[in-house]
């Protein structure tokens, strides 16, 4: 098959890895092109058998004008994209970008697939709401994260799959010998990934003779590190990490602390290196934690309960290798190769040829 993914920027972030991950894979066996629309280098690896098409049409907020017209020219040069490529299928990621790729094929014969990363609960602007609601119908095929979004789409949209992320790495072997007592939280430092709360359980827990650490940046890092510092809490910001794997060698446990997740990668790339997760209860963190014992989950921003749950790993470590262990017995469900042959079969749902890998 020739496959088109598009997606806005290939800067680091959950999505873009996912899209960087499923491309190369999808690369292996099919024509791949992907599509983005700002002219950056990007972050993550991609297969050199991947052509990669840089839009130039930007991917940053320039005011309500300039982004009119930013978004008519992406229109265009995604409609002639699709227009005149021969595809036989176009894998979006990314809400925004599944509308306008949706626009930009209206009336063309193009199967549309669109991937949604983030929570359906997910505080949006209610243009992006309405948009949703009104745009998705017209696309082929849907995958969502998990079975909490799957049961609201499919109230509305047709073809709706759960297809979780995979895991970016081959099964880590002989970590307990790299293990040190480190606490990790990665991702972007924005509001909803709220890492206020890390700082503040690395606070509560100075005592405990284990370093914290936060691996990731974003327009909040400035006010964190000022919390840490007035806290005691001495985090270390590592900002953006390309090696994420030999942080999560060396980490015991993973804290995640989001107030909305889709399906945090971190979540799932903590189990290959037997890294304990200590979760908020979202509705990404519940698909992939029982609560006690593959994971600890805790209300969202109860600092206290997050601190307990931490502190018992801390003093149990027979107990944080027992629940990294039952992890581990899901880890086959997240191969790239599983995960891959999921994506085979919603293109099929959607209309897309039915070429098979090896």
């Amino acid at each position: 098959m020739k496959i088109l993914f598009v997606i806005s920027t290939l800067r680091s972030g959950g999505a873009e890895r996912v899209c960087s991950l499923i491309a190369s894979q999808f690369a292996k066996f099919h024509d791949v092109s992907l599509a983005k629309f700002d002219g950056g280098v990007p972050f993550y690896e991609l297969s050199e058998r991947i052509k990669l098409i840089n839009l130039n049409q930007g991917a940053d907020d320039l005011g309500i004008l300039r982004n009119f017209k930013k978004r008519l020219n992406k229109l265009l040069a995604l409609r002639s994209l699709i227009k005149n490529g021969g595809f036989d299928a176009v894998i979006s990621f990314l809400d925004s970008t599944n509308a306008l790729v949706i626009v930009s094929s209206l009336g063309l014969k193009t199967p549309i697939i669109v991937s949604e990363h983030t929570s359906f609960d997910a505080p949006k602007r209610a243009i992006f709401k309405i948009l949703r609601r009104i745009l998705y119908p017209f696309a082929d095929a849907m995958s969502v994260l998990t079975r909490y979004d799957a049961a609201h789409y499919a109230k509305f949209y047709k073809n709706v799959r759960v297809i979780h992320n995979p895991f970016f790495a081959d099964k880590a072997q002989n970590l307990e010998s790299k293990k040190q007592n480190l606490v990790i939280f990665v991702g972007r430092l924005m509001k909803l990934k709220n890492c206020e709360m890390f700082v503040r359980v690395a606070a509560s827990l100075k005592d405990s003779g284990y370093e914290f650490a936060v691996a990731g940046e974003g327009e909040q890092r400035s006010d964190l590190e000022k919390l840490s510092a007035q806290l005691g809490a001495n985090v270390k910001f590592l900002s953006n990490v390309a090696d994420i794997g030999t942080l999560y060698q060396r980490a015991k446990i993973l804290l995640s602390c989001s107030i909305y997740e889709g399906l945090g990668n971190t979540l799932i790339e903590a189990v290959n290196f037997d890294c304990a997760r200590v979760a908020t209860k979202t509705s990404g963190a519940a698909e992939l934690i029982t609560d006690g014992f593959d994971g600890l989950l805790c209300e969202i921003n109860d600092v206290q309960a997050m601190s307990a749950a931490v502190r018992s790993l801390i003093n149990d470590e027979e107990r944080r290798m027992q629940i990294c262990k039952n992890a581990r017995a899901r880890l086959d469900e997240f191969s790239l190769q599983n995960i891959y042959e999921q994506w085979l079969a919603l293109l099929k749902l959607g209309g897309a040829g039915d070429e098979e890998s090896e």
